[in-house]
């Protein structure tokens, strides 16, 4: 039986339900960004809401927070979270896939820790709804190449973007594609772990 996790985290009280990503390392190296972050935007999105851990703590730098999962237990579980730390007013939550749903030039921030590793035989005997929220295919790019796509057209002039990346699913591969679509990229943050390493890329719109 699945249970369900409470816990304070940046000063928030998170509940996890079953079924919803649990915070873990990649989840806290991409807080202690948004931690770091020293100017204030207009809008924010963050894209794979999950428990809404990141969507919470991009109040404290954005205007306005607009949380996305395909998953609705996701988004429940966001909005529930939403509610039990009393920032209803800041953050506006959707169910849709990616950021299929918006308006084109719509925000200012992008942030995204995708599903990035890649399926093995043992997968399909794990649920589907969890697997969704880690698994990215065969090669771990599935969900990131089609986020990479759509994105671009969400983002105004000099908006940013946040992904986080695992060097399980190329990293290389998604610095290029996004230089190559014309954005300022860099590694922000990277860190090691025992059967991978992580990094935070930014990406910058310098075009209209």
């Amino acid at each position: 039986m699945k249970h369900i996790h409470r816990f304070n985290l940046y000063g928030f009280e998170i509940t996890v339900f079953p079924k919803v990503y649990c915070p873990s390392d990649d989840s806290f190296m991409f807080c202690e960004l948004i931690k770091s972050l020293n100017k204030e935007y207009e809008c924010g999105l963050d894209v794979g809401c999950g428990c809404g851990i990141l969507s919470m703590l991009l109040t404290r730098v954005c205007k306005h927070v607009v949380a996305i999962d395909i998953s609705g237990n996701a988004t429940r579980n966001t909005w529930y979270n939403v509610k039990l730390n009393s920032i209803q007013n800041k953050i506006s939550i959707v169910r849709g896939n990616l950021v299929d749903p918006f308006k084109p030039s719509t925000f200012d921030l992008i942030v995204f820790n995708p599903p990035y590793l890649p399926a093995d035989k043992y997968d399909l005997y794990i649920d589907e709804e969890e697997r969704m929220a880690w698994c990215g295919g065969v090669d771990g790019r599935l969900i990131i190449d089609r986020f990479i796509d759509a994105f671009p057209y969400m983002l105004r002039k000099n908006g940013e973007l946040l992904l986080l990346q695992s060097s399980l699913s190329n990293p290389q591969k998604t610095l290029s594609k996004l230089y190559e679509m014309g954005f300022e990229v860099s590694v922000v943050l990277e860190k090691s772990f025992f059967f991978e390493k992580l990094y935070l890329i930014r990406a910058v719109r310098r075009w209209n």
